[in-house]
């Protein structure tokens, strides 16, 4: 019986690749599938606010679609709620799948 030629092979280098080589790009790749794009979302809220009022919010959770965003006075609170939310809700649902934007004080 003849012995299998191996896929792609020229007869000048084995196709064969390690395990090593193929494991990041895998992982990389998994990620993207699984759908976890907390992170992602998290760091596009501190640009989508900007270098004045990030560092006064924190983005805590995202679940099921709700964004909660932790920020650090009423009066922000206030200003997001009343004035920022359309904007940056309308904003984020271009890139995500964020249906509601929460705050907490």
């Amino acid at each position: 019986m003849a012995k299998r030629v191996p896929r792609n092979y020229n007869g000048t280098h084995n196709p064969a690749k390690q395990i090593r080589d193929l494991l990041p790009e895998f992982l990389s790749a998994l990620g993207r599938k699984t759908g976890d794009v907390r992170q992602e979302v998290f760091a596009y809220w501190q640009e989508l606010l900007g270098e004045t009022l990030a560092p006064m919010t924190e983005p805590i959770s995202l679940i099921e679609g709700v964004l909660t965003v932790k920020v650090k006075s009423s009066t922000l609170y206030s200003v997001l709620c009343q004035h920022e939310r359309p904007r940056l809700l309308k904003q984020l649902q271009e890139r995500y799948s964020v249906q509601k934007i929460v705050f907490r004080v």
